[in-house]
């Protein structure tokens, strides 16, 4: 039986981004390292082999990527969550120094790929298991939102600051130099992850494979079938069918229309990134716009400006048109980030983002195939103008179909209802959609003075939350507390699955919230600081064995 709110501002602690500043520069590094490993295989792999091992340098980094990417993001929600992030950084740092010694020593190319492999792999640990941190300490939906777009900020800084350093090593030193920064960089974010990122709360795991490919398929089943991951899961799918169909575009648009090279499509893919930056800044200050309105302008300006790139032969509208794509790739991330972070239940979040990052990677891979089939038979100012209307009409119409995804996200229930539950000491921990589906799922009762709540001894099913009005507490017949709302009580029978141990009674007129046994439990034993802070509660109120 608890009363009073407990501060939940403190840092790392609920309401607080976990490891303060640090998980956005976590983001950062991730991105960065991510598009300086790509690019410079890829450089690897043409140096040596042409364009047709490159094309294998691409297979090797996207296809084990997106096959493992669920098993690998299951962990995020089995063990705990700093742990995740640095043993994936402690294998991107081991795997990129891999790839600088066996290009330094000569040990064939062959170590390189197997490396790039698993780096591509460890790289999909990490997004599941920041959005489940969001998630995790995130006390209102605006906060999360504002919490997305700063991650989505610090990937497009990472998309556009990793290709420019790239480019600058490359130009002054051999690959082997890159892969031995980006093993610097991961090896020191590792560091930070242990250092800033406080300790998880969740349950203890053990490590077994059979257990963890089975959660990792519960992840993938679970998005399958519930309605709104698997619409969230499926826009971002259709939305990877046209970046991957940009990497193609980019390098065409380069080189057959605007008579550049390598260097001007660099320029393209750097102005992309810019788009997504400006985007970003934006949307921070459009936080009260619905999400599928941030959607839906996404998926105008990721479609309508291809229909005119197809008619510009000159850099500067190039960059401006492309960087209007970046915005609108930004805008939907943005809201599909968000929008899955509230509708999963809480301990699916790192799966499904790692069926997210799968079904992402297997999209661009398809999106760039078919592009280049297509750009090779056709026109391109022609391809480009069906390209961009068919991508306008299909994004716009999902855009809009998320609507119905936003409204099953939004809080059912008032807001007094969440701020009584955040006030109750063992439930103040718990993710926000937690709290919210408590709340939405809670009755509404109004009960006269002098009413009995709880009687000592009964078989305890229900949770109380005195939102108005007082109540007393006796014991054995002896009065032992007196309460005004806010407070809660019955949690020690359901905590303990014992009898009554007091006799609650309504001293004046009550408004109380009343949330079942199956509900309450779920909610309480899913982090081990809820649980153990309920137990601590109990104590008082229950009579010595």
């Amino acid at each position: 039986m608890t009363t009073g709110t407990p501060d939940a501002t403190a840092r790392n602690r609920p309401g607080a981004l976990p490891g303060g500043r640090s998980l956005f520069g976590i983001t950062f590094v991730h991105s960065m390292t991510e598009f300086s490993a790509w690019i410079t295989v890829l450089v690897v792999a043409f140096d040596h082999g042409g364009a047709s091992e490159s094309g294998l340098a691409v297979a090797v980094q996207l296809v084990p990527a997106a096959l493992l990417a669920p098993v690998v993001a299951a962990a995020g929600d089995r063990f705990p969550r700093h742990l995740v992030l640095s043993v994936g950084f402690a294998i991107m740092a081991v795997t990129a120094g891999g790839m600088a010694v066996a290009l330094a020593s000569d040990l064939g190319r062959a170590t390189v790929y197997v490396c790039a492999a698993v780096f591509s792999v460890a790289l999909m640990s990490t997004p599941g298991a920041v959005a489940s941190l969001l998630v995790r300490h995130a006390r209102t939906p605006v906060e999360l939102v504002r919490w997305n777009i700063g991650q989505s900020f610090m990937r497009a800084g990472g998309t556009l600051v990793g290709p420019v350093i790239t480019a600058l090593l490359l130009a002054v030193a051999e690959p082997s130099v890159v892969f031995a920064a980006i093993a610097f960089a991961c090896a020191a974010t590792g560091i930070v992850v242990q250092a800033r990122l406080p300790n998880d709360d969740r349950p203890r795991s053990t490590v077994r494979l059979g257990s963890i490919i089975a959660e990792s398929l519960d992840g993938v089943r679970y998005v399958a079938v519930t309605r709104n991951p698997r619409r969230v899961v499926g826009f971002i799918g259709v939305t990877g069918l046209v970046l991957g169909a940009f990497d193609v575009i980019f390098v065409a648009v380069a080189f057959d229309q605007l008579g550049g090279g390598g260097s001007t499509s660099a320029a393209l893919t750097a102005s992309f990134a810019a788009g997504a930056l400006v985007a970003a800044m934006v949307a921070s200050r459009r936080l009260g716009w619905k999400l599928t309105s941030l959607a839906t302008i996404g998926a105008l300006l990721l479609s309508i400006p291809l229909t005119v790139l197809g008619e510009l032969d000159h850099l500067v509208p190039a960059l401006a048109l492309v960087a209007l794509l970046g915005a609108g790739n930004a805008l939907i991330e943005i809201t599909a980030h968000t929008l899955l972070q509230r509708t999963c239940d809480e301990t699916m979040t790192s799966r499904a983002f790692g069926v997210l990052g799968s079904v992402l990677y297997i999209a661009t891979a398809v999106g760039a195939g078919i592009i280049g089939l297509v750009i090779a038979a056709n026109d391109l100012t022609t391809v480009l103008v069906v390209l961009g209307s068919a991508a306008a009409v299909i994004l716009l119409g999902l855009s809009l179909g998320l609507r119905r995804t936003e409204r099953d996200s939004a809080v059912t229930a008032d807001a007094d209802l969440l701020d009584a539950l955040c006030g109750v000491s063992f439930l103040e921990p718990l993710p926000l959609p937690t709290l919210e589906r408590l709340a939405s799922g809670a009755q509404r009762r109004d009960v006269p003075g002098g009413e009995c709540l709880i009687a000592e001894g009964e078989h305890g099913m229900e949770f109380f939350v005195l939102l108005e009005g007082a109540a007393e507490i006796s014991i054995g017949g002896r009065i032992a507390d007196r309460v005004d709302a806010p407070a809660s009580f019955g949690e020690v029978a359901l905590v303990h699955d014992s009898m009554r141990t007091a006799t609650v009674t309504t001293t004046r007129p009550c408004r109380l919230a009343v949330i079942e046994r199956g509900a309450f439990l779920d909610a309480v034993r899913q982090t081990t600081t809820s649980h153990d802070i309920a137990l601590d509660v109990t104590r008082r109120y229950r009579p010595p064995a």
